[in-house]
């Protein structure tokens, strides 16, 4: 896919006239509208604190597609796209996707968690506008929802009235939450990949084993012994090689890949 064609689909993706609702209340008109955003390509700069930790080892949710949200404060307009970042590359594709998409936008402030929970690969920015306001406040907010690998840019147009840091926060956390509560998500369960050859007459058994355990069997080769590749989850991983030796009694071979 080219730059105009993923352009094209991001733009269909932010477009308010697409397949969007609108809430309104007597201060603020909220519309949103959920679809998919393709990625294009490069960012600015990222946040790692040193008190993060990496997290393998649990399952997490993650969005599936794209949702965005589009919020008028005081004649400013907000609008917000959330999708999916599994990687620090992959979200600073997104931010560009979405700052070429709004190039007349004041701001494009940012966050991401591009990693399960908890982890290193995150990052925001406020992109010019008062310091604090946007991007630290919606990486908070990312951080809370419990959602691992996702993106967020929230892009303003200013209508000519200053907010002030309070009303900056509110209106980029409002319009992100927004965005987020139109997200759809799922499970993400982080696995372990290896491989284990071993006699045909212990297959039954190992088979037994991998689904009582939750493995999956990616792939099966037969020769002269079988060979299973797999993915386990982390959880299971930590005592699997040592449950597959007593089973076979040490006649097998497994690999961690």
């Amino acid at each position: 896919m080219d730059k105009k064609q993923i352009l094209g689909a991001a733009h269909r993706a932010v477009n308010p006239a697409a397949n969007h609702y609108t809430v309104k209340n007597p201060q603020r008109v909220i519309r949103c509208d959920r679809q998919r955003i393709l990625p294009a390509w490069r960012l600015i700069g990222y946040f790692s604190p040193a008190e993060a930790k990496s997290v393998e080892d649990i399952s997490y949710k993650v969005p599936v597609g794209a949702s965005t949200a589009e919020l008028v404060i005081k004649k400013s307009r907000f609008v917000a796209a959330v999708g999916r970042a599994a990687t620090r590359r992959d979200a600073e594709d997104f931010i560009e996707s979405v700052r070429d998409l709004h190039p007349a936008a004041s701001h494009n402030c940012y966050a991401f968690v591009a990693c399960a929970p908890g982890g290193t690969d995150i990052g925001f920015g406020d992109d010019g506008e008062v310091s604090g306001t946007a991007g630290r406040p919606m990486f908070t907010l990312l951080e809370h929802s419990g959602i691992g690998e996702v993106v967020a840019v929230v892009s303003r147009y200013f209508g000519g009235i200053k907010l002030g840091p309070g009303g900056l926060l509110r209106a980029y956390t409002d319009c992100l939450r927004t965005a987020l509560g139109e997200l759809e998500i799922k499970e993400h369960v982080p696995v372990r990949n290896g491989y284990l050859v071993f006699s045909y007459a212990h297959e039954n058994s190992i088979r037994v084993l991998f689904e009582k355990s939750g493995v999956t069997i990616t792939s099966v080769e037969r020769a002269e012994d079988v060979r299973f590749s797999f993915a386990a989850p982390f959880n299971v991983a930590e005592n699997l090689e040592e449950r597959i030796a007593s089973l076979t009694r040490g006649k097998s071979k497994f690999v961690w890949t």
